[in-house]
């Protein structure tokens, strides 16, 4: 009878022990986070910070594990989320026009940026911002298709100014581009390549290197921190500053599978958005601060760094203002982006705020802050992306 009562006990005890170890791991949420970006990139670091912010916030309840250029490549990433073949990814939303085609308009907008009054520099952290705001809680429509992909939107990201990087190239003038074969990120590029007598040539960046290298490519529309990313400057030659200008704004940074998300609780929904506000900032000042850097790095390494004649500047804006005047017209007929007029006229006063809202930011983590104060802390965890 003691034996048997021992037994039992000690059965009982053994259970418990293995109860109280299940618990905790069987609640744990793991993540595989793809994104088509070398891992000592500025995403690279930006997705590491990512995972590192969640992890803080959930107590170690929820853990990324980041996948450079592996698990998916940037075109493969947006079915793969949608598929559940990656739990999240960085998402480049002009990669899939047709089922992003309202996103794209905003990304569209990134030309403004060139006609800023005061430019200081940090026209594409306003820009993330109001892309934040605008997707968040103003476009129905962006968040429509994000849910037809199987994903729910919880980071942006922008680029810094886009330049010409050349190979045996050199483009200074508005006569220098007639002919030219341009990398083009997105349709504004192969616009503006076609209005100055170019070829936009759709290409993903990773494809870029061979490209230039082989001569399919002249020069491509690229921020300069690419240089470094995808060791441009071993066939870079040539790089005119400031044309096309604009930036890489299509992008979602921390696209999360919707089954995945609605299967979470809402302090860890809470945590993913937290983190969302990471990578944003991560993402957006990494290129800010890695811009300079990659310029400085290709004069050191012999790469040739012109400015454009005025004559090339002043055409450039004046395709910038003609373009943003068509291109509502375009995206209602083309991409059936029904608001797209409305659009147009509701984002340029809500990037002069933001201009106003980044001017004193001076760091990451005040970015950071004020993505996090101004748009993503407002969002219901529980009821948002259900």
């Amino acid at each position: 009878m003691t034996r048997t009562m021992n037994l039992k006990t000690l059965t009982g005890a053994a259970l418990g022990a293995v109860l109280t170890v299940a618990t905790p791991l069987a609640a744990q949420e793991r993540l595989n986070f793809a994104y088509g970006y070398p891992n000592t990139s500025a995403i690279g670091v930006a997705v590491d910070e990512y995972a590192e912010a969640v992890a803080e916030k959930t107590g170690g309840n929820v853990k990324l594990k980041g996948f450079p250029m592996s698990l998916l490549s940037l075109p493969e990433t947006s079915p793969g989320v949608r598929d559940g073949l990656a739990d999240a990814g960085f998402v480049l939303t002009p990669y899939y026009a047709a089922e992003y085609s309202t996103n794209l308009f905003l990304h569209e907008m990134n030309l403004l940026i060139n006609l800023a009054d005061n430019p200081n520099g940090k026209e594409p952290l306003a820009f993330t911002g109001a892309m934040l705001e605008y997707t968040f809680n103003d476009c129905p429509e962006c968040m429509a298709e994000f849910e037809a992909q199987n994903q729910v939107y919880t980071a942006g990201g922008v680029t810094p100014l886009y330049n010409l990087l050349c190979k045996d190239v050199k483009v200074t003038s508005v006569e220098d581009l007639k002919g030219k074969r341009l990398r083009a990120g997105g349709a504004g590029f192969v616009r503006f390549a076609e209005e100055f007598g170019a070829q936009g040539v759709r290409l993903p960046v990773n494809e870029v290197y061979e490209a230039l290298d082989q001569g399919i490519l002249d020069c491509a529309m690229l921020s300069a921190p690419e240089l470094t990313n995808y060791n441009l400057h071993e066939v870079v030659t040539d790089i005119t500053l400031g044309v096309p200008g604009g930036a890489f704004a299509g992008v979602a940074s921390a696209n999360i599978n919707a089954d995945r998300w609605k299967a979470m609780s809402t302090e860890d929904r809470k945590a993913l958005l937290w983190g969302g506000s990471h990578i944003t900032a991560g993402v957006t000042w990494g290129f800010y601060s890695d811009d300079a850097n990659a310029i400085k790095h290709a004069e050191e390494n012999g790469i040739n760094i012109y400015q454009p004649e005025p004559e090339l500047t002043a055409a450039v804006k004046e395709f910038v203002n003609k373009d943003l005047a068509t291109v509502s017209a375009l995206f209602k007929d083309s991409y059936g982006v029904a608001r797209a007029e409305e659009i147009a006229a509701d984002f340029p006063p809500l990037l002069e705020k933001w201009y106003g809202l980044v001017a004193d930011v001076e760091t990451k983590e005040q970015l950071q802050q004020l993505y996090w104060d101004q748009v993503i802390s407002k969002i219901d965890a529980e009821t948002y992306g259900q």
